[in-house]
């Protein structure tokens, strides 16, 4: 059975820096016989980050976001995914507004208060995470350690 991969592009510049790495990622996991779908991030109509409605944590929704807008499909697609390749530019310090968007409605839905179990998440995805900026390669390196830890935690193993 063909794994499927979803690799999604969080910067603004189609074929620049980001979108060439995510490319190349996604070329590799082809390589070893997976299918890609991408998803340019700032060719998606209006979406938003999560809006704390809290519809995620009742029972009938456990770990799925409600809110219905561009993204949606995007999280459909990584929920139902084998892996996911995500890449970011670095601005001002952070990652883009529309990867914290992601980021948000990806992680939150599946966080649970609860210390006994943190994380409902049913099926976790690898995720290979990207960023890109023009600094000394661990220059970031706390940043992509959060990132790295959240997303262990609530959506599946992950490399930075």
């Amino acid at each position: 059975m063909t794994k499927k991969i979803i690799a999604i592009n969080a910067g603004p510049r189609k074929g620049w820096n980001t979108d060439t790495l995510v490319d190349e990622a996604s070329r590799g996991a082809e390589s070893a016989g997976a299918a890609i779908e991408k998803y340019d991030l700032f060719r998606l109509e209006r979406y938003t980050g999560c809006n704390s409605c809290f519809g995620c944590k009742r029972e009938r929704n456990k770990g799925r976001c409600i809110y219905r807008d561009s993204l949606t499909p995007v999280l459909d697609a990584i929920r139902e995914s084998d892996g996911l390749i995500i890449g970011s530019p670095n601005y001002l310090s952070e990652m883009t507004a529309s990867f914290r968007a992601l980021y948000e409605r990806l992680v939150f839905p599946n966080l649970t208060y609860s210390k006994e179990s943190p994380c409902c998440c049913q099926r976790r995805v690898p995720v290979l995470l990207i960023m890109t900026s023009n600094a000394p390669e661990n220059a970031y390196q706390d940043l992509l350690d959060r990132y790295r830890k959240t997303l262990d935690s609530f959506v599946g193993p992950t490399k930075v």
